[in-house]
């Protein structure tokens, strides 16, 4: 009616964001993975946006459609061995030889089909109790380099002494070689300034985590990072990207 005021409406306060599936990438096995349970062909490595409860972690929550069309559930299925709070965000899942039947068993084997995509297909929950069923998402080729996925502050406990620390995380794990190059931040004051040092002191076989530490206190905007400023667990460069600095730190605590 005329004069009367509107109902007020209340707005619901927005959620927490989704824990999300970022990549996955197979990869060779390395030399802790080829003789599981079975004879381990390849590692899918999955990248979450937040860290995964292990206790819920299991083969059977996973499923790999294959290029041949078929699907298979990995033999394996384990978080990475990140040694600082809110690293264990990946999880590596063993994918078994193909057995051979007695006629294909005197022959030269065919290459057996690659993962295409993963689907999270059981109860898998995040560190906060999330259920993580249904998130799915393509498998990068080993053809392609292992890349830089996503970065953010960090804690940054080998950053000791310094204004801030960047954790990147990548697409299967990586180690630092000594003449690699410093990724170029992008800061808040209008600098683009190298990284002073990198921290790189988790066991590099579980590890697809690099922290960089910084001086000063201007916020970080975005991370260059160059071709090689990583290598993978065969030695190969990792490719280069630039990342926009997440505005949610890594825990830490």
């Amino acid at each position: 009616m005329p004069g009367e005021r509107p109902a007020p409406v209340s707005v619901a306060a927005p959620g927490p964001s989704p824990t999300l599936l970022l990549t996955a990438h197979v990869q060779p096995p390395g030399p802790g993975d080829r003789d599981y349970v079975l004879p381990v062909r390849a590692v899918v490595h999955l990248l979450f946006s937040r860290p995964i409860d292990p206790l819920s972690l299991v083969p059977q929550h996973f499923v790999l459609a294959l290029a041949s069309g078929g699907r298979l559930m990995p033999v394996g299925a384990f978080l990475s061995a990140g040694a600082e709070p809110g690293e264990s965000r990946s999880v590596a899942l063993l994918v078994a030889e193909p057995p051979l039947s007695a006629a294909e068993s005197g022959k030269a084997a065919s290459p057996a089909p690659e993962p295409i995509s993963v689907t999270i297909t059981g109860l898998l929950h995040d560190a906060e109790g999330r259920v993580l069923e249904g998130l799915s998402v393509d498998v990068m080729p080993r053809e392609r380099p292992v890349f830089p996925v996503r970065a953010e502050p960090a804690a940054g406990l080998g950053c000791r002494g310094f204004e801030q620390a960047l954790r990147v995380f990548w697409s299967a794990p990586v180690y630092r070689p000594d003449d690699a190059p410093m990724p170029r931040v992008a800061r808040m004051d209008g600098k683009r300034v190298l990284a002073e040092v990198a921290d790189d002191n988790d066991d590099p076989a579980d590890d697809p985590v690099l922290d960089y530490c910084l001086r000063g206190t201007a916020a970080a905007l975005q991370l260059e990072l160059p071709g090689g400023a990583a290598a993978d667990l065969r030695g190969a460069p990792t490719a280069a990207g630039t990342l926009t600095i997440s505005a949610t730190p890594t825990p830490s605590a």
